[in-house]
C-alpha cells in the first residue's frame, strides 16, 4: 500500500491527505467559478449586486481559499447560469 506520507501516524495521515484533497478541491472550484465569472463577463462588484456576497468571500472562493456553502454555491451557479452538478477534477 503506497502512503503520501509515510511518517504519519494513521489517524493524522488520513486527517493529511483529506486536508490535502479538500484544498485542491476548492482551489480548482474556485478556479472553475472564476471562468464563469470572467466568461460572462460580470466583475467582483458585479457578482456582489447580483449576489449579495462580499467581493472578498467571492475572491477568496475563486482563490480556493475559503470553502463554499451549498446554498452559497447555488446562488453563484444561478447567477453564472452554469450546472451546479459539474466536474471538478483533481490530480495529487
Amino acid at each position: 500500500m503506497f502512503f503520501l506520507y509515510p511518517n504519519l501516524e494513521r489517524k493524522e495521515r488520513d486527517t493529511t491527505v483529506i486536508k490535502t484533497i479538500d484544498k485542491h478541491f476548492y482551489k480548482k472550484l474556485g478556479m472553475q467559478l472564476r471562468k464563469a465569472r470572467q466568461d460572462k463577463e460580470l466583475s467582483l462588484k458585479d457578482m456582489r449586486e447580483k449576489t449579495g456576497f462580499s467581493k472578498t468571500l467571492i475572491d477568496l472562493w475563486e482563490l480556493g481559499q475559503s470553502k463554499i456553502k451549498p446554498d452559497q454555491y447555488k446562488i453563484l451557479c444561478d447567477v453564472l447560469d452554469i450546472d451546479a452538478n459539474f466536474e471538478v477534477e483533481i490530480k495529487l
